[in-house]
């Protein structure tokens, strides 16, 4: 029989094992990003003509700056999610209001056309 500090081990193993293949997912994103960040100054120098000197410094900038979009535009999107999370449950109980102030004016419309 499985003892309640088995199923919690089971249960926290899984869990290991879910971060971790969110942090390899992860980390592949970044070294995209930085691949593509950093064939950006080579293309638009080779192929567009712009005069920037070519130097290890010059593309590691880039992906900084690569990386460091991507990096806002993670935080901004839990933001975004936790931002909806908030208002939907506020608007639900916002909808919930206007649906029982509308239930109680009906109501008091039929006593009223009853009493009538």
């Amino acid at each position: 029989m499985l003892g309640i500090e088995t199923v919690a081990l089971v249960i926290l193993f899984l869990i290991f094992v879910y971060l971790v293949y969110k942090g390899i997912k992860l980390l592949f994103r970044y070294l995209v990003i930085a691949g593509v960040s950093a064939l950006f100054p080579v293309i638009m120098i080779k192929f567009f003509g712009v005069s920037w000197p070519l130097t290890l410094g010059t593309i590691l900038a880039f992906v900084y700056l690569g990386i460091l979009g991507y990096t806002i535009y993670l935080w901004l999107s839990v933001l975004e999610g936790i931002g909806k999370g908030v208002i939907s449950v506020f608007g639900l109980k916002k909808n919930k209001e206007k649906e029982i102030e509308k239930r109680v004016e009906k109501l008091e419309k039929k006593e009223k056309d009853d009493d009538e």
